[in-house]
């Protein structure tokens, strides 16, 4: 496949490699912070990326020839990631270090590090893999008909049931010292834990194998790198940054958990940067229309429920950091889920009745091209006001310092990257 069409250098594609892990670090860092945890916070981190990835896309005018340049990639990587919410993992940082609780602080036991690290690796893997597979989809080498849908599908829940039989079947593979029967007694609350997170863990992990197992079968090899580039891009820092959490009896207090995340976040961005360049790079090949569904599906519908969810997290995560009393503030959730869905509405509806047929390159997108650094701004400005409490103390400093610079410094970057749009 010749990418003739390509207007981005190399140092083009390396700057949106680089401001995808920095803003991935800001993203996961928020992600883990009050008002946005589990799914929510996925959503949040999830749209952040998307964004970023559909506006570089369309940066110099090439977005109808990229293969994952439509709004479907949007809906992909926001709703991917926010699968990833749904599993809990932070039991297994104690591994890390080498120390195992029966009911944690009580029951100490000496476990090898690796098991920590290898858990870990295990959750990286799916957190990434699903977007992957998401984005996969999106632009099939072959097309998918409804026979092909459905061993996609079944491929999923076969891999899903498999991984959840076999933690269930040889639990003493997975949980350190199961043969001693610690897990059963209801005393030992961290081991019910673990046990618990595994069995939550391993679906996801066989849904992702399962998907990955049908492309491979089909040979569709485009598919399979995008997976396992996403994967492994995100199941190395996952690991390799748990080493943060050796440093917790250190002297300096600083949040090293939110340093485990924020690797976290800038190995899972390079990824997307690395996938973009590989997979997304603009083909010799005629331009696709733009059709009610993307605007709707790929662009509307995540863009209404991300910008719903980080309104909600926002205000709920700002009133407790700052201890609000809750029962003197109204639950402005309802408010928060029509506000984004109006904001949606003003973006989107003035497109929905233009004509994407008379010059497809320049055709009606779903969103404006300021929408999705638009996007951006707003979960920034929302990342700072759940991250800075009354009173600041040494931990908060340093967050506050790292999350300037890996804006400033991605600010810094996307400059350039727009003239490549005047030019265009």
């Amino acid at each position: 496949m010749t990418f003739a069409n390509d207007r981005l250098r190399p140092a083009d594609y390396l700057s949106i490699t680089i401001i995808m892990g920095l803003m991935g670090a800001f993203f996961w860092a928020i992600r883990g912070t009050g008002g946005f945890g589990g799914e929510q916070g996925g959503i949040l981190a999830g749209l952040g990326w998307a964004v970023l990835w559909y506006g570089f896309s369309r940066i110099d005018g090439t977005a109808r020839t990229r293969p994952y340049g439509h709004a479907g990639a949007i809906v992909a990587i926001t709703f991917g990631i926010a699968v990833g919410g749904f599993t809990g993992y932070g039991v297994y940082n104690s591994w890390v270090r080498g120390q195992f609780f029966l009911d944690h602080p009580n029951g100490l036991r000496d476990v090898g590090a690796w098991t920590g690290y290898a858990m870990l690796f295990v959750c990286g893997l799916h957190w990434g893999g699903i977007p992957g597979a998401f984005l996969a989809w999106c632009a099939p080498r072959k097309p998918v008909r409804w026979q092909g849908w459905a061993g996609r599908i079944g491929g999923g829940i076969a891999g899903a049931v498999a991984a959840g039989v076999i933690v269930r079947v040889f639990p003493q593979w997975f949980l350190p010292f199961y043969n001693e029967g610690i897990y059963q007694l209801p005393e030992n609350a961290t081991c019910i834990r673990a046990a618990g997170s595994i069995r939550n863990i391993a679906p996801h992990v066989g849904l992702f194998l399962g998907f990955l197992a049908f492309e491979i079968g089909r040979r569709d090899w485009r598919a399979v790198g995008i997976m396992l580039v996403m994967a492994l891009g995100f199941a190395i820092p996952f690991s390799v940054g748990g080493y943060w959490h050796t440093m917790n009896d250190s002297a300096l207090q600083i949040s090293w958990w939110k340093n485990w995340e924020m690797s976290i976040g800038l190995g899972g961005g390079l990824a997307f940067g690395l996938a973009f360049y590989l997979f997304n790079r603009p083909e010799d090949v005629a331009p696709r229309p733009v059709t009610s569904t993307e605007r709707i599906a790929g662009a509307g519908i995540p863009l209404a429920i991300g910008l719903a969810q980080i309104l909600m997290g926002g205000y709920e995560g700002f009133r407790s950091l700052h201890k609000l009393p809750w029962a003197e503030l109204p639950d402005l959730s309802a408010f928060l889920v029509i506000a984004g869905m109006v904001l949606v509405a003003i973006i989107s509806l003035p497109l929905i009745g233009r004509s994407s047929t008379a010059a497809p390159r320049h055709a009606a997108e779903p969103i404006p091209s300021w929408v999705p650094f638009a996007v951006v701004t707003l979960i920034v400005v929302v990342g700072y006001l759940v991250s800075i409490p009354p009173k600041l103390q040494l931990a908060n400093n340093v967050l506050l310092l790292l999350y300037t610079a890996y804006i400033a410094v991605s600010a810094m970057l996307i400059f350039p990257l727009l003239k490549c749009k005047t030019k265009s």
